[in-house]
């Protein structure tokens, strides 16, 4: 077993106490053995033996304690300790977490419908309403027909679906039936779908017949282009119907 330095001193101390100790016990030893004796020379004699033992021990000890403080200095005036390395920490990595990725999910394209098959009223109009009464959601219209002029049974005169200028009213006429007195009823006319005319009043005819909507404005206002109507009984769509205005160099078909 390799020692160093110190180690080896700190042994010698050790062992050297040791020895002191046991020198020390032998010496009470021969002092009890001499008060035991009953001739006065030999109890002197073991008495003085005792002593010496005792005395011993002591310098044993003081041997020791100059051991402790300077044996090693004095050794290291001599060998001189090399350098013991010293271990140089590492630093330890700290696992870090790895985030698992999450798929992604590719937001598919919302296709544009090209037209909504069930017309909405807007809420601009219907808080406009002036009625109250609930209308009968069995109301139902006539496909519209459309006219310049109307006779007195509401019947549409020279009906068609394209028409040419100059006009200052056109006419789109329908039956119906389930009607609700005073109930609300909304026309509105469109052209390329911007709002040209709007009809919305309580229903004032019967609960059947035929009956009609209309748009007036300056004759210039009644431009080429497609045009739209829309009958609505409350906020519900109940019938759409289409004509066309033709432009310069368009002729009016010949009804025959």
């Amino acid at each position: 077993m390799n020692l160093d330095i110190h180690a080896g001193v700190t042994t010698i101390v050790l062992l050297l106490i040791l020895v002191a100790i046991l020198t020390f016990v032998r010496g009470y030893r021969h002092y009890r053995e001499a008060r035991s004796m009953l001739f006065y020379n030999k109890r002197k004699v073991r008495q003085q033996s005792a002593l010496s033992v005792i005395l011993l021990g002591c310098v044993i000890l003081l041997l020791a304690f100059l051991v402790v403080v300077f044996a090693e200095p004095a050794i290291y005036t001599v060998y001189v300790p090399s350098p013991t390395p010293t271990l140089t920490p590492t630093i330890t990595l700290t696992p870090t977490i790895t985030l698992t990725p999450t798929p992604t999910t590719v937001p598919s394209p919302t296709p544009v419908p090209l037209y909504t098959p069930t017309p909405f009223l807007s809420i601009i109009i219907s808080s406009q309403f002036t009625s109250q009464t609930t209308p009968d959601p069995n109301a139902i219209f006539s496909p519209l027909t459309f006219s310049k002029k109307i006779d007195a049974s509401y019947q549409a005169v020279d009906p068609g679906d394209v028409f040419s200028a100059p006009m200052e009213v056109m006419y789109a006429t329908f039956s119906y039936d389930s009607m609700t007195r005073n109930a609300q009823w909304t026309a509105l006319w469109f052209r390329e779908g911007e709002l040209i005319c709007m009809e919305s009043i309580p229903w004032n005819g019967a609960s059947g017949g035929y009956g009609y909507t209309e748009c007036r404005q300056e004759a210039d206002r009644w431009q080429p282009g497609n045009y739209l109507v829309q009958i609505f009984v409350g906020e519900t769509w109940k019938q759409t119907g289409t004509f066309r205005v033709s432009g310069e160099g368009e002729t009016e078909p010949t009804k025959e």
